[in-house]
C-alpha cells in the first residue's frame, strides 16, 4: 500500500510560496566553491522586509502577528505555524524542492528534537514514492540525497570522520538534479563530540571538525518542532554559532514562549520570528483538515481523597512528602532519588523520584512538582486504569466496526500513554490489557451484524493477542530483543504495515494498539489513530497539546487515500485531573487568535 500524496492543497501551497517569495528581491551571488550554496545578501532589510509584510497580509495573518525582524549575523529567520496533522513534513520537503528550483539552494540541514521525529522525517523524505511524487507529479527535476547523521562508536586508535558529513559537504552544486539534506537530531548537536572534535584521521575540504565542514557549505536550516529549540537553549545556539546558516526556517504547531519584564510589567508572548503563515487548530478544523476531539474521563473511585504533598526539598539529595487522606491521619516520609512512592501508598508502586533539582522534583511520569504542590493517588491505582482501558476498548471497537464496514475500509488504531515502562514490558499493565482485549474480542464476536470478513479479522486478533499491540519507549533504542525491535520498527519505520489489513501473504495484520511513555509525541503521528488514552497525566500545556496532536491527522483508507470530505472524531480519554483540559485547550487555542472560531473540540464527560 502506498500513501497517496495530494497536490494543490491550498493550506500547503501557501506556506511554500510564502517562503519562496521572501527572497525574490534579495541579491544572490553564485557560489565560488562547488560545495557551497548560493550566497544571499541579507544586509539590506529593504530588500526582503517589504516582501515579508506583503506575504503576511496575503496570508491573512492577524495584524498583531505582523512583525518583522532583521537578519542577525547574516542569518534570516522565517516561521511557519501549522497545526499538527496538516502535512508539515510535506510542506518543508516541498520548500526544499522549491528553493532549489528557484534559487539553486542545494544544501539543507533538517534539525529535529527526537529519534521518533527523525525516523518519520527520514521515512518520508527518503521514500521512493515521495521522491517520484515531487519529480514526476510536481515537476521538480531533482532528487533529495538524504544524509542521516547517527551516533558513532569510535574504535580505539581510529577516528573516522563521519561519512554522511563528508557526503553532504562534497555534494556538488554542479549536479543540478541533486539536493543534499543532512538530517540531525538535537542530541547530536548538543552532546558528545561527534561534530565538535577535530582529531579525526581524515577530514573534508581541509576541515577535520565536522561543524566547521558543514558551516562552509553556507546551509539553509529547517527546524522541526521549534518549541523544543528555544533560542536561549544550547541546541539553537549550536545551530546559530556552529553552523552559521544563511536562513533558519522553523515549522511547527507550537513555538517557544518568551517572558519579559517583572511583576505587573511581566509579559509572556510567543517567540515568532517573521511569521509568514498561521494555520491554527480552529482554522484546520473548520476547513476539515483535522479530526475533532471527544473527551471522556472517570471520577475518582475512592472517597478517601488520597494525596501526596511535597513538604520540603533538601538540596539535591532528598525530599520530604506528606500522605494526606480523608479517612486517616497524615503521615510524613523522606525519599531520595530513585525511591518508589510505594512506601507512601501501595497504589503508587510504579511511581519513583526520577530527579531532584533546586526547589523541584521530577517524577518518573515526566511531571515536575515544586515545594507545596501535591498530586492525587487515585489516578495511579490499577482499578482506575482498568476502567480507562475498558472504556478505551469499547470506543475503539465502536469506531473500528464503522471504519471496517465502509465500502473502502479504514484501519483503526489506538495510542496509549503510560507511566511505567516495566508495567507494559512483561508487567501487570500488559497482562491486564491482554485480558481485557480478549474479553472484548469474545464479546464482539457475538455480534450478529458482523460481516464475514470482520468476523475473520476479530478471530485472527483473538488467536494471538500479543501481536495486536506493540510499544515504543526511549530505552528500546538500545534493546537487543528481536521481538521489541520488530515492534519499534513497525511503529517508527513501517507506517504502511500498521495501516494495512493484510500482509503480502494475505494474512491479517492485527497490530493496532500502541503503547508509549512520552517518546511518541512531537513529530510522530499516524493518520489512523482514532483513540488516545492517557493512563498518566503529563506536565506542560505544550506536552498535552502535542499528545492530542498524535491523533488529529485525517485518516487514510486501505489504498492510502486521505479522506478529507468527512468529519472524523478522535476519542480522547483522560484521568479526572485533566478533565478540564479539553476546555482549557480550546481557550488557549482561541486565545492565540483574536478572531478565532470557537468550538474546535467537542466534549463528552
Amino acid at each position: 500500500m502506498e500513501l497517496i500524496l495530494q497536490t494543490g492543497l491550498e493550506h500547503q501551497e501557501k506556506p511554500v510560496n510564502a517562503i519562496a517569495q521572501v527572497f525574490e528581491n534579495t541579491h544572490i551571488e553564485q557560489p565560488s566553491q562547488y560545495f557551497e550554496n548560493p550566497i544571499f545578501d541579507f544586509s539590506y532589510p529593504e530588500n526582503y522586509q517589504p516582501a515579508i509584510c506583503k506575504i503576511q497580509a496575503e496570508t491573512n495573518l492577524h495584524h498583531s502577528l505582523r512583525k518583522t525582524t532583521h537578519a542577525e549575523n547574516g542569518c534570516l529567520n522565517l516561521d511557519i505555524k501549522m497545526e499538527t496533522g496538516t502535512g508539515k513534513t510535506y510542506v518543508y520537503t516541498h520548500i526544499i524542492y522549491e528553493l532549489h528550483k528557484r534559487y539553486g539552494v542545494n544544501k539543507f540541514v533538517v534539525a529535529v528534537p527526537t529519534l521518533p521525529i527523525k525516523a518519520g522525517a527520514k521515512q518520508f523524505m527518503g521514500d521512493p514514492y515521495v521522491q517520484r511524487h515531487f519529480k514526476e507529479t510536481r515537476g521538480y527535476n531533482a532528487n533529495i540525497e538524504l544524509c542521516e547523521l547517527k551516533a558513532m562508536t569510535v574504535k580505539k586508535g581510529k577516528r573516522y570522520f563521519p561519512s554522511v558529513v563528508r557526503n553532504f559537504v562534497e555534494g556538488s552544486n554542479q549536479n543540478t538534479n541533486k539536493i543534499y539534506v543532512l538530517l540531525v537530531n538535537m542530541s547530536l548537536l548538543t552532546s558528545g563530540k561527534l561534530l565538535s572534535r577535530d582529531d579525526y584521521d581524515f577530514g573534508v575540504q581541509g576541515f577535520y571538525r565536522p561543524f566547521n565542514a558543514i558551516r562552509v557549505t553556507k546551509p539553509f536550516v529547517i527546524i522541526d518542532e521549534p518549541h523544543r529549540f528555544q533560542r536561549e537553549q544550547q541546541a539553537y545556539k549550536k545551530i546559530e554559532e556552529e553552523l552559521a546558516p544563511q536562513c533558519i526556517i522553523r515549522l511547527g504547531a507550537t513555538f517557544p514562549q518568551i517572558t519579559t519584564g517583572r511583576g505587573k510589567n511581566r509579559v509572556t508572548q510567543t517567540d515568532y520570528l517573521n511569521l509568514l503563515y498561521d494555520l491554527n487548530a480552529c482554522q484546520a478544523f473548520s476547513q476539515n483538515l483535522i479530526k475533532g476531539v471527544a473527551k471522556e474521563h472517570f471520577e475518582p473511585l475512592s472517597s478517601a481523597n488520597e494525596k501526596v504533598k511535597i513538604i520540603a526539598i533538601d538540596g539535591k539529595n532528598s525530599v520530604s512528602v506528606k500522605h494526606i487522606s480523608g479517612t486517616a491521619a497524615s503521615r510524613s516520609f523522606r525519599l531520595e532519588k530513585g525511591d518508589s512512592f510505594s512506601v507512601v501508598s501501595e497504589e503508587l508502586s510504579g511511581l519513583t523520584i526520577f530527579g531532584i533539582g533546586t526547589g523541584f522534583i521530577q517524577l518518573s511520569n515526566g511531571q515536575e512538582k515544586k515545594t507545596g504542590e501535591e498530586f492525587t493517588v487515585d489516578i495511579f491505582s490499577a482499578s482506575y486504569q482498568e476502567q480507562m482501558l475498558r472504556l478505551a476498548l469499547q470506543r475503539h471497537f465502536e469506531t473500528e466496526r464503522k471504519n471496517f464496514d465502509r465500502n473502502i475500509k479504514i484501519k483503526t488504531l489506538a495510542l496509549f500513554f503510560i507511566d511505567y515502562i516495566d508495567s507494559y514490558r512483561g508487567g501487570w499493565l500488559k497482562e491486564m490489557f491482554e485480558r481485557l482485549l480478549g474479553e472484548r474480542l469474545q464479546n464482539e464476536l457475538q455480534n450478529p451484524d458482523n460481516s464475514e470478513e470482520y468476523y475473520a479479522f476479530l478471530q485472527a486478533s483473538l488467536a494471538d493477542l500479543s501481536v495486536c499491540h506493540a510499544g515504543y519507549f526511549a530505552q528500546d533504542n538500545a534493546d537487543t530483543d528481536e521481538a521489541i525491535a520488530e515492534e519499534v520498527n513497525d511503529i517508527l519505520h513501517n507506517k504502511k504495515k500498521l495501516l494495512a489489513f493484510k500482509d503480502a501473504d494475505g494474512n491479517f495484520t492485527t497490530r493496532r494498539f500502541l503503547f508509549s511513555k512520552w517518546t511518541l509525541k512531537e513529530g510522530w503521528d499516524n493518520p489512523n489513530i482514532f483513540t488516545i488514552v492517557k493512563l498518566r497525566s503529563s506536565g506542560s500545556d505544550n506536552s498535552k497539546i502535542q499528545e492530542v496532536g498524535r491523533g488529529l491527522r485525517l485518516p487514510v483508507d486501505e489504498y492510502g487515500n486521505r479522506i478529507g470530505n468527512e468529519e472524523f472524531m478522535l476519542n480522547y480519554i483522560v484521568d479526572f485531573t485533566e478533565a478540564e483540559f479539553a476546555n482549557q485547550l480550546v481557550a488557549e487555542i482561541n486565545g492565540s487568535l483574536p478572531q478565532a472560531t470557537p468550538g474546535i473540540l467537542s466534549h463528552k464527560d
